[in-house]
């Protein structure tokens, strides 16, 4: 039986010196990026994420933060300003101060960050690997040795979805991951066991 997890998306378009700053996020786009990563998640772990509600914000980043691009301080500002409905929350913006900030998620708070990205599949496969950080998976190569007589072990790891670095149009993910997906806290309060 399927999890459905309903995601809200906000479109966050920042704000400095009184003028709101590019945008290239559009409401048909999220709600396509998140259709390929619902449908990515669903084949793999029998997990969706359907879209419950798409709004579109704009705000203006407080001091200490970068005013013209998400950085951690703003990534952290956006989390406590728009929280999670009922299920996840998924922050869309244009641009943010480093690729790793780009695709940040937290369980506790059940909101993942996501930077535009031209590439829709690109832009979803992310979208799908931040839900899945939701979902409590993480890296497949965190904390691993790279070096010689590892590289079927690497090339395992750099087709799994929850891989680090670029991730591969198959987008795999175990059974171990998908039954760690399955009964996860966020999992199980749709139904997961």
């Amino acid at each position: 039986m399927a999890i459905s997890i309903p995601a809200d998306l906000t479109i966050v378009t920042l704000r400095s010196d009184g003028r709101e700053l590019a945008q290239r996020w559009t409401a048909a786009y999220a709600t396509s990026a998140l259709q390929q990563a619902s449908d990515l998640l669903k084949s793999r772990a029998n997990i969706e994420f359907p879209r419950a509600s798409c709004e579109q914000v704009v705000e203006e980043m407080p001091t200490g933060a970068a005013p013209d691009t998400v950085d951690e301080a703003g990534y952290h500002f956006l989390t406590a300003a728009h929280k999670a409905g009922n299920g996840v929350r998924v922050l869309l913006v244009d641009q943010v101060s480093r690729a790793e900030l780009g695709g940040q998620s937290r369980q506790q708070t059940r909101v993942c960050l996501i930077a535009y990205g031209s590439d829709l599949g690109a832009t979803s496969r992310m979208m799908a690997h931040e839900l899945g950080h939701l979902l409590a998976l993480p890296h497949v190569d965190s904390g691993r040795r790279w070096g010689p007589g590892q590289e079927n072990q690497i090339a395992a790891w750099m087709r799994n979805l929850m891989y680090s670095g670029a991730l591969n149009p198959a987008a795999e993910l175990t059974q171990t991951q998908v039954q760690a997906a399955r009964s996860s806290p966020l999992a199980r309060r749709f139904g997961g066991r």
